[in-house]
């Protein structure tokens, strides 16, 4: 992290240098102790804060008694227009310490609040190109959608909106506005509209190059013109998350490795975990685990951990299933308490518990990462794959195929998820197209493979299904049935029975 001269949050602005409070420009009379509370929460946005942390950053480690922190809190919270009921700003976190939650951003200025290793990008008010000025708002509605759901993906660093639209109507080359927002990529485009037809292009910039990274166009009917600019801005959003985690993943590649940071080394543990071989997993455990060593606070790398841990615990690659699976928790709890904003560790706690056969608490913790990033596509997919082995395999279904429509280049491991609902429902012949893709994709997936052999055996196609059961032996000769009756986690009993009695049928 960079020295931070100013942090920005809503309408407040704090100036390290100057010891001030500013709302929208106004300065905010206080004393400096609560400046210091202030400042101190704001720099660990998501995190709790206990108050053996408050003590030692802001009071010097002097010992000071609740009733002097909690005043203190009070007053920070008046400041801020923020209270104990709202605690919109500065939440408390029973018995555990506080976190902030204000949504750090960019200035006007251009000055940077806190700069991340995280990609960084601004997206330039969409053109109106329909030649009727009165259909302006639906263009800035579209800009206004995308930086919105961008800054939820805890991904990215997202300008905020003042910024960017200072750049409307000018002809600035794209490299200087890069320049003067500090950010790698820009996203710009425009929307055309004709009777009830409405087009909207965006394309994705590398300003440093020119080079344009990705482009797509968007054409529909208008019945109902906010679902249409809710729709096309959430694929925008989900599309170009993708392809800007590729990106930099390719530039993490060229860098030198005494330049490698945190987020490199979570990159390449995504792209690894991705893969879905038992080589790849345990290296992208690798990876991450190098990611906490250098920043021990980056709640994704955590979360991280426990979905490969996940893996091993589903596919059979550990000694000891049981360990393996309290480990997982270990490392899914720590994601949420480095960054209870963090929706990853939410989503991965959520599959813990679901191996745990704590499929209530499961989908609650999967809800709670969808709850405020309705629009994103993996965290509606994880969802989804909760909701296949919890005896909902068509709201399952409903809830992948929505993921996918927002994300058409979705990873592979959503065709076994979506397998897995198809056969549950006995919707065999449906189900074989996902699962030889993910047989195809990720030859080292144990569970899903097991999955494909029994759906050739429910359909009679014995001979199939044995040559599929060779393949999950060769993947992992620890999967058996045995293993798959006592840890796969499905909540119905007539689903395990369905499962098991086909791998038996296929020759498990």
């Amino acid at each position: 992290m960079e020295d931070i001269s100013v942090i920005s949050f809503d309408e407040f602005q704090i100036d390290i240098a100057r010891g001030e409070l500013r709302r929208s420009g106004q300065v905010v009379p206080l004393e400096p102790q609560v400046l210091d509370l202030i400042s101190y929460l704001a720099e660990h946005p998501g995190k709790i804060i206990t108050r053996d942390d408050l003590i030692e950053h802001v009071w010097a480690g002097r010992i000071v008694s609740d009733s002097a922190i909690s005043t203190r809190i009070n007053a920070a919270r008046a400041a801020l227009g923020d209270n104990g009921q709202t605690q919109k700003l500065i939440k408390t976190i029973p018995r555990r310490g506080f976190r902030f939650e204000g949504i750090i951003n960019d200035q006007d200025t251009g000055t940077v609040s806190i700069m991340t290793e995280k990609p960084s990008i601004a997206v330039l008010p969409f053109r109106n190109l329909s030649g009727d000025t009165e259909q302006a708002y639906f263009s800035d509605g579209i800009t206004d959608d995308i930086i919105i759901e961008l800054a939820r993906c805890r991904e990215l660093f997202v300008i905020a909106r003042q910024s960017s639209f200072v750049f409307r109507d000018t002809s600035t080359d794209l490299t200087q506005v890069a320049h003067d927002l500090g950010v790698q990529y820009i996203l710009e485009g425009g929307v055309r509209r004709s009777g009830n037809r409405i087009r909207v292009t965006a394309q994705l910039l590398d300003p440093t190059t020119g080079t344009n990274l990705w482009v797509e166009k968007y054409d529909r009917n208008i019945e109902d013109i906010f679902e249409v600019q809710d729709e096309i801005s959430s694929m925008i959003v989900n599309t170009l998350v993708g392809e800007i985690t590729r990106d930099t993943y390719r530039r993490s590649l060229a860098k030198s490795s005494d330049k490698v940071n945190a987020y490199d080394h979570f990159l390449r543990a995504s792209e690894f975990n991705y893969r879905g071989g038992r080589d790849d997993v345990r290296r992208a455990r690798d990876e991450a685990l190098k990611a906490i060593a250098i920043d021990p606070d980056l709640a994704r790398a955590h979360a991280l951990v426990a979905w490969t841990l996940i893996a091993e615990f589903l596919n059979a690659w550990g000694d000891d299933p049981k360990s393996v699976i309290k480990e997982a928790r270990t490392f899914a709890l720590a994601a949420v308490n480095a960054d209870g904003r963090e929706p990853l560790g939410y989503a991965v706690l959520g599959w813990v518990y679901m191996c745990l056969k704590d499929i209530e608490r499961g989908l609650a913790e999967q809800r709670r990462a969808i709850a405020d990033n309705p629009g994103n596509a993996h965290y509606r997919s994880l969802y989804a794959f909760t909701l296949a082995y919890a005896g909902q395999s068509e709201k399952a279904i409903e809830e992948l195929e929505k993921a996918m429509r927002l994300n058409p280049r979705h990873p592979d491991l959503y065709n076994a998820h979506y397998g897995r609902a198809l056969f549950n429902l006995r919707r065999y012949e449906e189900a074989l197209l996902p699962l030889e893709k993910i047989r195809t994709s990720q030859p080292g997936n144990g569970n899903a493979i097991a999955l494909a052999a029994a759906c050739y055996a429910a359909l009679g196609r014995l001979e199939d299904a044995k040559s599929v059961v060779e393949e999950v032996r060769r993947a992992n000769p620890n999967y058996t049935l045995e293993y798959a009756r006592q840890f796969i986690p499905f909540a119905r009993e007539e689903d395990l029975k369905h499962f098991i009695d086909n791998l038996a049928l296929a020759g498990l």
